[in-house]
């Protein structure tokens, strides 16, 4: 034991111990430090939250004593027992998936006797997760990417962990997994047992017939595609607060059997506070529409009430535009049922089958055959008490008070009418025996049916025999003549035998010619509000009486009855306060001429031809030579053309000689043909910027534009008619000539080299702009072929422009813009308003609508067109030419005229896509519109190319092609002098489509748009766009990819700042 010495430097003190002694000091500084620790993890644990969770090496699950935690919790396969440190065992009974805001972790245990939350260290190992201990804290990671998946500081000598998310996928691999378990699971035994259900795989496995197996719980794919079962309907007890708040609606038919009246059909309505049913007979399924009108007048008359909604299926009568239409002007709700889920509209389907019961117990009681489904009463069923209305009647609950029940009579009773005092004499009987149908509903009477006069009587002067039927007694009859059963029911001979479903019973058919008998004072039916049914339109004059039956003997009665009425013999004339008043039908008509000899005979077009050789002559367009051997000649034509104003007045007729270019052969007589022109898009958004900065526009026309332009290839053509020239002379163009293919580039040429001499150079990204800046002065020129505006704030510079272009060329100067390709421009006091009225009325007069009605919406509302639907054209060419004038009337569409505000010029973009939205070949529809300002500047709504697998990727390539368009824009912006340094605002509705622009890392879902996607993030990373995620309600894109109704069509019309018109 070697002593040893140290000096203070301090003091200068020299101290002096042994070794051991300093061994001891350094023993109990260390324990004085390990105790210092287990102290700070104590007070730790002490103050440790619910949310806390601690990394445990000792433990084989993750666990928590605190159930709140769990978003998924179920019992556990088997009891859960804890084995602690100090010999005890707790208990838990069920495992599930923490979740909270910081915490993602599955199969944790829920043992409520433990006292803290423990992460298992080998849980996390096993699973293949990565965990990094050191002197700072503890990292789980994944170790196929190498993200941090929670992070957990050091206190003590414990690690707690308050954020910990791991991903759906263990990083363990799936051939390891199923190295490590080889015991069976519930998945094989039940694809085994042949996809059995798996409550029976589980019962097997229970009764240990299967050995071990995994009870880990499984979902088949396959067995919820094959076996998925309709889900079972509840019982609806629910019951409307008032009368007509709800109406179930139902169509039955066709049957097979037409009613006496003709109908084939009726419709059901039924009100769900009273249980009220309204019939109403239908030859058509397209009376619908005129049925529920007429309807719903009659609840808004008599009752002063509205219907506010409207439950029906969704068959076409219900579901078409004009329907539609109608339930939207009265602001009921249409509910519609789910396709194939008939239950959901019960009620009106249950009230079908009462219908169809009773009609069918009538008719076989009563022994009346079956054309008489029209007249089976249907009075009764709104007087029966039902239980679902606390045993009330529907009359009683609709109309307040109890119906009377003492004018019933028992339907097909015989019953006997008595006869007006012109139909027998003394010696004959007064009344004749009928068959009780129905109650009259527009008269106060009885319906019975005459079997010798084959028609109906409403009469009130009628006995009944109910206790005996009509058909019992009709042995009186046979005693008076000799007509068979046949004879009272003369459309029985006619009737076919068919098996299709009984006829039901509805509003008594009027198809018969009524008798009405005059009513007496008394009174057997109660006043009603209004009437139960309403009657079939079309009355007959008589029942069919078939020829195919036996005649019977003719009774006095008959004799009257085939006496043909007479007509009167009167003349008829107009009113004589009508002889000053005369209608004649004005065409208002313009005729072109199609052809020279047409127009040669007309003196307007010999003006207007003689004009045009002038210009060419003086534009020395061509010269008169001989025909080189081996050319080729391109013939000519004459085109004539009557222009008019905006207000529909003619301007002047132009004729126009063409050539025939389509002849031409390329590298003969034409090589390169493209000529740039500006794009309406353009136009739009010049004119905003214009009315934003309040410059005047200006327009001028260039004439015989094509001729200023230089050929340099070699082309000769036929002289033109009219022209008078040697026989074996031909024209050799020096001028590019309308109809050549080479004109427009050649005229185009022509224009920018000479434009540039006065210092206006073409944009960069639209060549058919030119523009000049000098001093913070700018003027811009857009060329359209022959056509121009000019703008700018140099006025002194314009002029210059405009006298310089005047020297160069012929030009027409026009004044201020008011007319530009059919665009109508007026000026107001807050903008600048954009219309097509001309053009649309041409359109309309085209096509030969011009008397037809307007709708309220472009297309019909769920409108599905196939290329095979529908009729076969009688005109496709017609067809075409309107597809096309439609597609350039979109410029100004969707409602004709739209508004340049002033507003600040900020620049926004929408995008949309309606997915797989044709039919045909379910490809998906492209909608996106831009906005500068307020102001709409470009739009457009286009099928993809390709189909999309899904709506995100449907939504991704209209975000893609939206953002071509938007680069394009800003450039041009950018020339017009708008700043654009500011990334533009582009609006989607799919999340997916805007999360993918945003990620760098692309996987597998969208390898195929994989161009899309770096076209797109490219642009968003470089600040020129960026996305924000915008309602499906507060899209406006919708307009231009789907079908709307017509309150939604007028919002979206609105947002967009279109107006009907002008002010």
């Amino acid at each position: 034991m070697a002593p040893i010495s140290a000096q203070s430097k301090s003091s200068g003190r020299t101290f002096t111990m042994f070794t051991d002694d300093l061994k001891n000091i350094i023993a109990n500084v260390i324990r004085m430090v390990g105790n210092a620790s287990y102290s700070s993890s104590l007070l730790a644990l002490s103050g440790m939250s619910s949310s806390s969770w601690l990394i445990d090496s000792a433990y084989c699950n993750h666990m928590t004593p605190h159930s709140s935690l769990f978003s998924e919790l179920k019992p556990a396969p088997h009891p859960l027992n804890i084995h602690t440190a100090n010999g005890s065992t707790m208990s838990g009974h069920n495992i599930g998936s923490v979740s909270t805001s910081n915490l993602s972790v599955p199969s944790v245990f829920n043992v409520p006797d433990l006292s803290y939350n423990l992460f298992s260290v080998g849980q996390l190992v096993e699973l293949g997760y990565r965990i990094i201990f050191d002197y700072s804290g503890c990292i789980v990671q994944d170790p196929r990417t190498g993200q941090e998946l929670g992070t957990g500081p050091r206190v003590g000598r414990m690690f707690p962990v308050d954020n910990l998310r791991l991903p759906l996928v263990a990083p363990v691999s799936i051939v390891a997994a199923t190295a490590v378990s080889s015991i069976p699971s519930l998945a094989l035994w039940h694809a085994r047992l042949g996809h059995a259900s798996s409550s029976r795989v589980q019962q097997l496995a229970s009764r240990g017939l299967l050995g071990s197996v995994s009870t880990k719980n499984f979902d088949c794919v396959s067995c919820q595609l094959g076996k998925q079962p309709a889900l079972p309907f509840n019982t609806s007890e629910s019951i409307s607060t008032d009368i007509f708040d709800l109406i179930h609606s139902d169509v039955w038919g066709p049957s097979s059997v037409s009613s006496i009246g003709g109908s084939r059909y009726f419709v059901v309505f039924v009100d769900d506070y009273s249980r009220y049913s309204w019939i109403f007979n239908m030859k058509h399924r397209s009376e619908l529409l005129q049925v529920y009108s007429n309807f719903t007048k009659m609840v808004k008359t008599q009752f002063s009430k509205r219907i506010k909604i409207f439950r029906s299926d969704n068959a076409l009568e219900y579901t078409q535009y004009a329907f539609q239409a109608v339930l939207h002007s009265y602001g009921t709700v249409h509910q519609l049922t789910c396709p194939g889920t008939s239950q959901q509209n019960g009620r009106a389907e249950r009230k079908l089958r009462h219908i169809l019961d009773i009609v069918r117990t009538l008719l076989l009681s009563a022994k009346v055959p079956a054309p008489f489904w029209g007249e089976a009463a249907f009075h009764a069923i709104n007087r029966i008490p039902s239980p679902v209305i606390q045993n009330q009647t529907p009359y009683e609950r609709l109309f307040g008070s109890p119906p009377d029940y003492h004018h019933l009579r028992s339907f097909g009773s015989a019953c006997f009418v008595l006869l007006q005092p012109h139909e027998h004499n003394k010696l004959e009987p007064r009344s004749r025996l009928c068959c009780f149908l129905g109650y009259g509903e527009t008269q106060k009477g009885y319906r019975c049916y005459d079997p010798i006069s084959h028609r109906l009587r409403i009469s009130h002067n009628v006995v009944f025999w109910e206790h005996q039927s009509f058909i019992e007694l009709s042995h009186f009859c046979a005693s008076l003549s000799s007509s068979s059963v046949l004879d009272l029911f003369p459309d029985e001979a006619h009737i076919p035998s068919v098996t299709a479903p009984d006829p039901p019973v509805v509003a008594p058919d009027p198809a018969i010619d009524f008798f009405v008998q005059s009513p007496d004072t008394f009174d057997p039916f109660p006043s009603s509000p209004f009437n139960e049914q309403v009657e079939d339109a079309q009355v007959e004059d008589k029942l069919p009486n078939p020829e195919l039956r036996s005649p019977a003997p003719a009774s006095p009665e008959d004799l009257v009855q085939e006496i043909p009425p007479c007509h009167s013999t009167r003349v008829r004339s107009i009113p004589t306060h009508l002889f000053d008043y005369h209608c004649y039908t004005a065409l208002a008509t313009l005729h072109e001429p199609h052809t020279y000899r047409e127009a040669s005979t007309d003196p307007l077009w010999q003006i207007a031809m003689k004009e045009e050789l002038d210009a060419l002559s003086k534009n020395h367009t061509w010269d008169l030579v001989t025909l080189p051997p081996g050319k080729s000649v391109v013939s000519c034509k004459w085109i004539y053309k009557i222009k008019t104003r905006s207000d529909g007045s003619i301007e002047r007729y132009k004729a126009r000689l063409v050539a025939k270019g389509f002849t031409q052969e390329y590298g003969i007589d034409y090589e390169e043909t493209f000529a740039p022109v500006a794009r309406i898009s353009f136009v739009q958004a010049l004119l905003t910027v214009v009315a934003a900065r309040k410059w005047d526009l200006f327009q001028m026309d260039v004439k015989n534009a094509f001729l200023n332009g230089d050929l340099s290839e070699e082309v000769y053509m036929q002289p033109p008619p009219g022209l008078s020239v040697e026989s074996n002379k031909v024209c050799y163009l020096r001028r590019a000539f309308y109809g050549l293919k080479q004109a427009p580039r050649a005229w185009f040429a022509k224009f920018s080299f000479t434009i540039s001499r006065l210092g206006y150079m073409a944009s960069h990204y639209d060549s058919a702009l030119f523009l000049r800046r000098i001093d913070k002065c700018t003027i811009l020129l857009l060329l359209y072929v022959d056509d121009m505006i000019i703008t700018g704030d140099d006025l002194s510079g314009i002029q210059e422009l405009k006298g310089f272009l005047c020297q160069q060329f012929e030009m027409k100067d026009l004044g201020h813009l008011s007319y530009f390709l059919g665009l109508e421009i007026t000026h107001s006091t807050d903008g600048l308003y954009i219309t097509q009225v001309k053009y649309a009325s041409e359109l309309l007069s085209r096509a030969g609508l011009t008397n037809s009605k307007t709708v309220d919406t472009p297309v019909e509302l769920n409108a599905h067109l196939t290329p095979s639907g529908g009729k076969q054209l009688s005109n496709p060419s017609l067809y075409r030419r309107l597809v096309g004038n439609l597609v350039y009337l979109t410029v100004t569409c969707p409602d004709i005229s739209y508004a340049v505000h002033h507003s600040p010029l900020v620049f926004r973009a929408f995008s949309d896509t309606n997915w797989a939205a044709d039919s045909t070949d379910r490809r998906s529809t492209t909608g996106y519109y831009f906005l500068f300002g307020s102001s709409l500047i470009s739009w457009r709504s286009k099928k993809q190319t390709h189909v999309a697998r899904s709506s995100t990727e449907a939504e991704y390539r209209a975000l893609a092609d939206t953002t071509f368009e938007l680069l394009w824009l800003r450039w041009l912006l950018k020339d017009l002098g708008v700043s654009t340094f500011s990334a533009t605002p582009l609006y989607c509705d799919n999340q997916s489509a805007i999360h993918i622009a945003h990620n760098d890392v692309f996987h597998e879902r969208t390898k195929h748009i994989e161009i899309d996607c770096h076209f797109i993030r490219y642009y968003l990373v470089h600040g020129a766009l960026k996305l924000i995620s915008v309602s499906s309600k507060d899209q406006l894109t919708d307009i231009f990819t789907k079908s709307h109704p017509k309150g939604r069509l007028r919002t979206l019309v609105d947002n967009l700042k279109l107006v009907s018109h002008p002010p």
